[in-house]
């Protein structure tokens, strides 16, 4: 026969990033080696302050071992 398991499932996010913005402070940064994907950061970051209302900004940095995404207020 069968056996029930009671566990819950995980939660999975697919394919999609989640970006650690909320946790960001003044002067914090996320290091991404693929420019595509740093530009991609910085789009995401752009629409999270927007979609909460933030008087936030973030800035685009390149560097020798990648690209860095700065909150800079």
């Amino acid at each position: 026969m069968f056996t029930l398991d009671r566990t819950p499932l995980p939660e999975i996010a697919g394919d999609r990033l989640q970006y650690p913005f909320s946790a960001m402070e003044i002067g914090d940064s996320l290091h991404i080696n693929d420019f595509r994907k740093a530009e991609s950061a910085r789009v995401s970051a752009i629409q999270y302050t927007k979609r909460h209302r933030l008087d936030w900004k973030f800035s685009m940095r390149k560097f020798r071992d990648g690209w860095r995404i700065f909150r800079i207020r």
